[in-house]
């Protein structure tokens, strides 16, 4: 469907896929909102770069709520693709939505799935609450890492219940799990790991809704899920734009019951997953002003939010910040922050976030010399604009760096020792290490085999990761 918004609205109630491809740059500055299933733009026929730019910057901030206006001037590669097909409900009491959703997608018995942690702090009741009158059917025992076993089981538990819907309530863990059970129950398999890769994965077709409990992953709109396989002790990746749940609430009464340091390691997986959007390989424009708005965002609401815990504006933001984060990371995705990361969560057994935490200023130095530049710019999103301005160039890169590092240290203090620095800072409740020096080379070969190694600047061996987790200890 060539040409601009005009030909889109002749064709807006037709049922087919749409592909709008713009022809003239009126054309394409007609487009203020997302109003086709693709959007084509071709550099060979609005020729004109700052238009192009121009398009970028309105559009982000037409899809964001007009939250979004980047700062800098864009960085637009030959070729690249932005997806979320997610709707996404925000707000106070937004969760009061989910009865329009079910009636929407015509779900009457739908299958909830969340862990034990979430029932023990009341969250579900409140869930419970807004459904009420629907056959209702609770599975309350996903794992921290959940695993294909337990991804394969609930797909049976689905088919058996005669389920018609998924809602997947809690943090990470519960909405990679649900993003599995999604696959399975659609596509009537019983082997998650048969999809396992990138886009290997087609459209499915049962209803799906996401309803995250911390601000963290961004998994309510990411195209990516991250399962652990326990028979060859390793994480694996599912991507795939068919992955992305149908909606998400964004609710911020569902996370003022976190702990202090939950709050702070789970926005610290969102601010790895912005700054590695911003400077890992895949990065575009548009997934740089989402990235850009959520490193603004943890700025100014994450140490307020841990000092003020039932703030629902500090906690919305924080919301905001991790969604746009995942929104940044799955159309950039990531680099050795997560490859080391996923790794020592599966050899040993670490909460993801606290591995992000520790991990993110030490690859930053080991990726310094390919992205100077990047680091630089993003001193200002970190410090302030002003701030930033009134250090000196040469000095910016290094003071992003320090800026996290210390981000890290004052969540320490503001959690009593809770927030880790080092991952020598993590111990079980016997007071035991999690990660030892002897699992470094289990880590570093499990390593090699994360699909997200592709995409960091620098290369990246066993020898390196070896060293990042001397540096990390």
């Amino acid at each position: 469907m060539p040409a601009g918004k005009g030909l889109s609205d002749r064709f807006a109630y037709d049922p087919r896929p749409k592909a709008l491809i713009p022809l003239t740059q009126d054309d394409l500055l007609s487009i203020a909102e997302s109003v086709s299933d693709y959007l084509v733009i071709d550099s060979s026929l609005v020729k004109d770069k700052k238009i192009i730019e121009a398009f970028f910057l309105k559009y982000a901030s037409a899809i964001s709520g007009e939250m979004l206006q980047f700062p800098n001037r864009l960085t637009i590669p030959t070729t690249f693709s932005y997806s979320c097909r997610t709707e996404v409900i925000s707000g106070e009491n937004s969760l009061e939505e989910l009865p329009r959703l079910l009636l929407g997608k015509k779900v009457q018995k739908p299958l909830i799935l969340t862990d034990k942690g979430i029932t023990a702090a009341g969250l579900l009741s409140i869930l419970m609450d807004t459904v009420e009158g629907l056959d209702i059917e609770v599975y309350d025992k996903i794992p921290q890492d959940s695993s294909l076993q337990v991804v394969n089981e609930l797909s049976r538990i689905y088919r058996e219940k005669n389920r018609d819907g998924l809602i997947a309530f809690g943090g990470g863990s519960v909405l990679d799990t649900g993003k599995g059970v999604y696959l399975n129950v659609s596509l009537h398999t019983d082997n998650l790991s048969e999809w396992e890769g990138s886009n290997r994965i087609p459209r499915l077709d049962t209803p799906f809704i996401a309803i995250p409990t911390t601000s963290g992953t961004g998994s309510e709109v990411t195209k990516a899920s991250v399962i652990t396989n326990e028979q060859l002790g390793k994480k694996v990746l599912f991507i795939s734009t068919n992955l992305q749940p149908d909606a998400a609430i964004l609710d911020s009464r569902l996370t003022t019951t976190l702990p202090a340091h939950i709050t702070s390691t789970t926005a610290m997986d969102a601010l790895s997953h912005a700054v590695e959007a911003f400077t890992c390989l895949g990065k575009n424009p548009l997934s740089d002003q989402m990235a850009w708005a959520a490193i603004e965002l943890i700025r100014d609401n994450l140490v307020p939010a841990i000092e003020s815990p039932e703030n629902l504006t500090y906690r919305q933001n924080l919301a905001y910040a991790s969604n746009f984060a995942g929104q940044a990371f799955s159309n950039s995705m990531v680099g050795m922050v997560h490859t080391i990361g996923h790794s020592v969560g599966a050899v040993c057994h670490v909460p993801h976030g606290s591995c992000m935490a520790i991990l993110l200023p030490h690859v930053l130095e080991y990726n310094f010399n390919k992205i100077e530049s990047l680091l630089i710019e993003l001193l200002a999103a970190l410090v302030g604009k002003d701030t930033a301005a009134q250090t000196p160039t040469e000095k910016r890169a290094c003071l992003t760096i320090e800026t996290i590092r210390n981000l890290n240290s004052m969540l320490k203090t503001k959690t009593a020792g809770r927030h880790p620095e080092r991952f020598s800072d993590i111990v079980s409740r016997n007071g035991e290490n999690l990660v030892k020096k002897d699992d470094f080379t289990r880590i570093a070969e499990t390593a090699m085999g994360d699909a997200s190694i592709a995409y960091n600047p620098e290369e990246l061996y066993i020898d390196d990761v070896l060293g990042v987790l001397e540096k990390s200890y």
